[in-house]
């Protein structure tokens, strides 16, 4: 796989679900109609993957499941609003908490029964798809729901300036995204078992950090953020000057500290500073502006390293690229402190 190919799954992977949340602004739905139907095709089509052959059929699947991931977590998303007006960071930290518990715990059983038999993770998707639709048939028993109006005018400026400074900071972090894999094999020559422990160790610090995040969101959100963001440039900073796998366990514990931030702290500071009236307008542009970020920076990372290594080395093309972005991400980084915060005046 080319790195112009990594790039784009890559970043399919983590803008589509974001992009396609845009679209649902302009359809008048209740937030727990979106999770139910989200969820309920999200169930449905892992049933379906687990009887298609790996080929494009698949490949358009996943698209598909891609999408009902991004509407389900937008109508998610209109319900936390709610629910967690009195106490952003300790609810929204708590719904991660639980999140991630269930994410690292499936991790576990599939990697251990599956191991190399790639044939076996079809029983998984069947499961998947059998736990998502009985979700979606258990969302409708949340009693919360709002209603909020799909609008299309511009948003305060407390809302362009954050759109502004996380499509940045989202274009730089994801330039690394395409080379970290190709760091991982070439340069590190990593297994399954060095990438398993690189995951589980994320989980397991997401759990732990959640309750540091959620006081410092409560009590000084700009500053989370810019320190949430900062501490970004560990990660290629560390992928480019180590030489052993050993170093990238040790830098990755810091990955629990920005999880934790991006989960809970940008989706705190957008509730507070929008309100009733526009906030589904103002998280459909922020989705907008992260998935967009996001495909841009992955494809600008992968062609940059394909025209690198025409004349460099491909280790030394990685380890500039990992430089490079680190370097910008600690550009970017203060200009979430340059934002103004309702709750902070």
């Amino acid at each position: 796989m080319s790195s112009e190919e990594i790039a784009l799954v890559t970043s399919a992977t983590n803008a589509i679900p974001n992009i396609s949340q845009y679209f649902l602004n302009f359809i008048k739905s209740r937030a727990k109609f979106l999770l139910f139907i989200g969820t309920l095709i999200n169930g449905v089509l892992w049933i379906l993957s687990a009887f298609i052959p790996f080929s494009w059929i698949f490949l358009i699947t996943y698209f598909g499941i891609t999408i009902s991931i991004g509407v389900a977590n937008f109508g998610w998303l209109l319900i936390m609003d709610k629910v967690s007006k009195n106490s952003r960071g300790s609810t929204l930290s708590l719904y991660l908490v639980y999140a991630t518990m269930g994410g690292l715990i499936a991790t576990l059983i599939t990697g251990i029964i599956t191991e190399a038999n790639t044939e076996l993770i079809r029983y998984f998707f069947l499961l998947s798809g059998m736990l998502f639709s009985t979700s979606a048939y258990l969302s409708n028993k949340i009693e919360v729901d709002v209603n909020y109006e799909s609008r299309i005018n511009s948003p305060n400026g407390y809302i362009k300036r954050f759109l502004i400074v996380s499509f940045l900071f989202n274009l730089v972090l994801s330039l690394a995204w395409p080379i970290f894999p190709l760091a991982q094999v070439y340069k590190f020559h990593m297994n399954d078992e060095n990438v398993a422990i690189l995951n589980v160790e994320t989980g397991i610090l997401t759990i732990l950090f959640q309750r540091i995040v959620a006081k410092l969101t409560d009590l000084r959100r700009r500053l989370t953020m810019f320190l949430g963001s900062i501490t970004y440039t560990i990660f290629p900073l560390s992928y480019s000057l180590s030489d052993s796998v050993n170093y990238l366990y040790i830098a990755n514990t810091a990955s629990g500290f920005t999880n934790a931030v991006s989960s809970v702290t940008y989706i705190a500071y957008l509730f507070d500073n929008s309100n009733e009236t526009n906030l589904k307008r103002d998280l459909a542009f922020y989705n907008l502006i992260v998935g967009f970020g996001i495909l841009l920076g992955s494809i600008i990372g992968g062609i940059l390293y394909n025209y690198m290594i025409k004349f460099y080395a491909p280790i030394l093309a990685i380890n500039t690229m990992l430089i490079s972005a680190s370097v910008l991400r600690l550009i970017v980084s203060p200009l979430f402190l340059t934002l103004k915060d309702k709750k902070e005046i």
